[in-house]
């Protein structure tokens, strides 16, 4: 009977070190910050540095017209000359570099909350992300000089980046963003949706209806939701070079309203090499009045 008790115990010990050397082995995960409070209301001007960066960007897209890009180009090569890519994210830290934009690869970036206006030196959608999540610089709502980032509806949740160089709140509560996107059909290239923060997620983005477009379609602008694979754009989350309450008070709402209108589509070219599941949001968007 004394043998059968040692035996037991034995057993009991075991199995309490095995279960404290799985527990010591699996690894802690922190949460995902949730998306930053900002106005919804869109801000009539932004800090000097964004306002440069918009106007570079307006510069290279104008600069663009008619232009096709390779892989390898004046929006990749600071990577390393002869270093091809797709470029969307390039594009976007390529204008940053021109400006001096504080900024450290993702790997460098301690997690935590930082002040001013900043930047992550990578070119992938995926390390965009994840480097402006580890300073809780990410949004629901849009404002001129954020980046706007993609998903493709089942394809994928980070396939391609743009920023956000126009923001019109319409009567509905819907913003009419206007962003200029590298390596979209191989050049620079400008759209204007509508973008409503409290539909579903994967059909948030919708086309502006016909009657309220001012521009005809060219090879370097759009008003069509790209697709990826047969996969539409929606907008997975804003990502904040600066902090809007750092910066002037809101403007007054557009007396426009936004009917959807998304029938048509455009094939996206030549997306990111490095696609990263990440999502960004643990907490719903705010309600609207």
């Amino acid at each position: 009977m004394k043998h059968l008790a040692l035996k037991l115990f034995a057993l009991a010990l075991c199995g309490v070190l095995l279960c404290s050397a799985a527990l010591a082995a699996t690894p802690k995960t922190s949460p995902t910050p949730a998306p930053q409070t900002v106005p919804e209301d869109v801000l009539d001007t932004v800090p000097e540095k964004i306002q440069q960066l918009l106007d570079l960007a307006y510069g290279e897209w104008e600069a663009a017209t008619d232009k096709s890009f390779s892989r390898v180009n004046k929006y990749t090569e600071w990577r390393g000359k002869g270093v091809g890519f797709g470029w969307c994210g390039g594009f976007i830290t390529w204008c940053m570099m021109q400006l001096d934009v504080p900024m450290e690869e993702v790997e460098n970036i301690p997690e935590g909350e930082v002040t001013g206006i900043v930047h992550v030196k990578e070119a992938s959608v995926g390390k965009l992300l994840r480097g402006y999540l580890k300073m809780y610089r990410s949004t629901r709502i849009p404002q001129k000089g954020f980046l706007v980032v993609y998903g493709a509806q089942s394809y994928n949740r980070t396939n391609h980046i743009g920023l956000v160089v126009d923001v019109q709140r319409l009567d509905s509560g819907v913003y009419r963003i206007t962003s200029i996107e590298g390596n979209m059909g191989s050049t620079v290239k400008m759209f204007v949706h509508d973008y409503d923060p409290l539909a579903k997620e994967t059909s948030n983005l919708t086309m502006v209806p016909k009657a309220e477009r001012t521009e005809s379609e060219r090879k370097n602008f759009s008003y069509k939701i790209p697709t990826l694979q047969g996969n539409s754009f929606w907008i997975n989350c804003f990502l904040m070079p600066y902090l809007p309450e750092e910066g002037p008070a809101p403007a007054e709402e557009a007396p426009t309203e936004a009917a959807p209108d998304n029938a048509e589509a455009l094939e996206a070219e030549d997306m990111e090499d490095e696609f990263l599941e990440i999502t960004p949001f643990e907490t719903p968007p705010p309600q609207r009045d």
